[in-house]
């Protein structure tokens, strides 16, 4: 058995622990409640409803699917519109996971870009000397 990730793990991984982060302590949502402006339950549904029609019938079984895993663990300490709230989230971001997995990798594929680093007080591209200048003026 591999001890490393594969992407469709890494990627459910991911996704509940996004949800999972907007899971607050009660009396730190109790603060929060107050100063900031509550969703309508009908628009997040109204939401979920739109973002689930574009989603394949396994792509929507496999968003219920992360929904009963987030509640399973954490429901008794969420609202309705909490509950609804990450309903949304997980069928919007669904979307964007089955694209990236479309896109075929393999292990050995390189980056498209690469980083290089440059000083400051030389142009990309120009070639440094080898040679410092203190050992420059030594000759």
């Amino acid at each position: 058995m591999s001890k490393f990730l594969g992407r469709r793990q890494f990627t459910f991984g991911a996704a509940v622990a996004a949800a999972t982060s907007l899971v607050f302590p009660a009396d730190a949502l109790a603060q929060t409640s107050t100063a900031a402006p509550s969703l309508n339950a009908q628009s997040l549904d109204a939401k979920t409803r739109a973002a689930m029609a574009k989603l394949s019938a396994s792509a929507q079984a496999e968003v219920e699917m992360k929904v009963a895993s987030i509640f399973r663990r954490y429901g008794d300490r969420l609202s309705e519109e909490q509950k609804a709230d990450i309903r949304r989230i997980m069928a919007e971001t669904q979307e964007g996971l089955e694209k990236m997995r479309a896109f075929h990798l393999e292990n050995g594929d390189q980056p498209a870009d690469a980083f290089r680093a440059y000083r400051t007080e030389s142009r990309p591209g120009e070639e440094k000397p080898h040679v410092h200048t203190a050992q420059k003026e030594k000759k």
